[in-house]
């Protein structure tokens, strides 16, 4: 049986193949220390997930290391929708 989170995680990982054409290798991969993403990319990635999860990440306190790995990016959104899993 999957966690709420584990769920979040792999949506993250789909996320990122279907916009930014990358194959996550593992749910904790470095993504920017990798060369998966680079600075650009982490932006439409923001502004997908802002869409398909109907939550505005704030921009004045942004901390990329919450944007590092589809693991950490699950962690922030689970921990920042209304219901911790993010609909």
């Amino acid at each position: 049986m999957s966690t709420p989170t584990a769920e979040l995680t792999g949506r993250i990982s789909d996320l990122i193949r279907d916009v930014l054409a990358v194959d996550v290798p593992a749910p904790d991969t470095d993504l920017i220390d990798a060369g998966l993403i680079d600075s650009l990319a982490l932006i439409s990635l923001i502004t997908e997930i802002e869409h398909d999860f109907g939550m505005a990440l704030p921009l004045d306190d942004f901390d990329i290391e919450r944007f590092r790995s589809a693991e950490q990016i699950a962690a922030f959104i689970a921990a920042n929708s209304s219901d911790g899993t993010a609909a």
